[in-house]
């Protein structure tokens, strides 16, 4: 297997991307519509590190492939196609640059580089379409070294009304061909999850198989199974537990210090994250008080700043809560507010307020104040 196995993975979702959702078969129907060109990158908002690339001109249909996971599908769709060429993908190389090179250097002919890279696109189209949403980037450029495939869309289409049902339905339970699978529990990995004399023997292998966080190709190719059956087969385990799923490229960590700022003014909060986001920090914007605690306790921040005038309530009584918290009670909290009277300090004092700033303030007074306590904050974690 070709994974790579890495102690950053969780079996978590990953966070959704920030760009608004669209429905890929609409775009896909506009694109035919309009005749548009470039190159679509729909990207999976429950893995923001798997997308899937579409190239057209002009309405029609170039190529679609993955953005991620090349080497693992090239295996995988070559098992299937051209055994022969299973393996050889170079170490960055897309699977369309090197069936390209294959061409021009006389071992693969054009007819059979068309027929390639066309069920390679079919393939991908699949799980384009078998996604229920997705956030889009659109590049006018299209970005293929050589134009050898230009089809109809409905074309490629016309046999994949049963792989695309497939797809979404096999989505209730795995996200993505891309994603990656390991062990929760051995123990519940039990032969009788299958019915099929075939499955008892993966039931075995199983844990082998997983032991490096393999994407669902690598395991497709490993039992000589569709990706589609593969995920079926592995249904039961996923139901109960037994397999769980990571994001196919572990975000990367962000050690920026994370300030909270509850208020449900956005011109506050803009102001607050302009000033701090170019200064290096991270910006946790809280505009519910009521939803802050579970909020805050999910992030940790190093500083919390509250506005005290808030509706369903106010900062006084969301610090005194929080200081009732035992995983945030130690967070500096600093008071924001247009309040400037000694009564209103005394009293934030009292719910346990670390500091208080008056509005408006100035950037240097904001990020003085973040570097005093997100730094003493930092020094006692370390």
């Amino acid at each position: 297997m070709t994974s790579t196995q890495s102690p950053a993975l969780t079996p978590r979702q990953a966070p959704q991307a920030n760009k608004a959702l669209v429905f890929p078969a609409r775009v896909i129907q506009r694109v035919m519509g309009d005749r548009l060109s470039g190159r679509l990158t729909f990207t999976d908002p429950n893995d923001v590190s798997i997308a899937w690339n579409l190239y057209v001109g002009s309405g029609q249909l170039h190529y679609a492939t993955s953005n991620t996971g090349y080497q693992q599908r090239f295996d995988y769709l070559c098992q299937r196609y051209c055994p022969q060429l299973a393996g050889t993908l170079p170490k960055g190389d897309t699977e369309y640059q090197y069936l390209c090179r294959l061409w021009q250097s006389g071992q693969l002919t054009l007819p059979q580089l068309r027929k390639l890279l066309f069920l390679f696109t079919q393939e991908a189209l699949i799980h384009i379409f078998a996604m229920p949403q997705a956030s889009l980037s659109v590049e006018r450029v299209l970005g293929l070294d050589h134009l050898v495939l230009c089809v109809p869309i409905k074309q490629a289409l016309s046999q994949l009304r049963d792989g695309i049902s497939q797809a979404v339905q096999t989505r209730a339970y795995l996200n993505s061909p891309l994603q990656r699978l390991g062990v929760a529990h051995a123990d519940r990995l039990h032969p009788s999850l299958w019915q099929q004399d075939y499955g008892r023997d993966v039931a075995a292998a199983l844990p082998q198989l997983l032991a490096q966080t393999p994407v669902l190709y690598e395991i497709a190719t490993q039992l000589r199974l569709e990706a589609i059956a593969t995920a079926q087969l592995l249904r039961p385990a996923l139901m109960n537990g037994a397999i769980v799923q990571y994001p196919h490229t572990p975000p990367e960590r962000d050690d920026r210090p994370v300030v909270a700022c509850i208020d449900d003014s956005r011109t506050i909060q803009r102001n607050v994250r302009l000033i701090l986001e170019t200064s290096g920090y991270r910006v946790l914007e809280v505009m519910q008080p009521t939803r802050a605690l579970s909020t805050l306790a999910d992030t940790k921040p190093d500083l919390v700043l509250m506005d005290i005038s808030m509706p369903e309530m106010d900062g006084y009584e969301l610090c005194r809560q929080l200081r009732q918290t035992d995983t945030l009670k130690d967070v500096p909290v600093v008071m924001l507010t247009g309040r400037d009277g000694l009564v209103d300090r005394i009293r934030a004092r009292m719910v346990g307020a670390t500091d208080y700033l008056t509005k408006p303030f100035t950037p240097q007074e904001l990020l003085s104040l973040a570097e005093r306590f997100t730094h003493s904050a930092i020094l006692e974690t370390n």
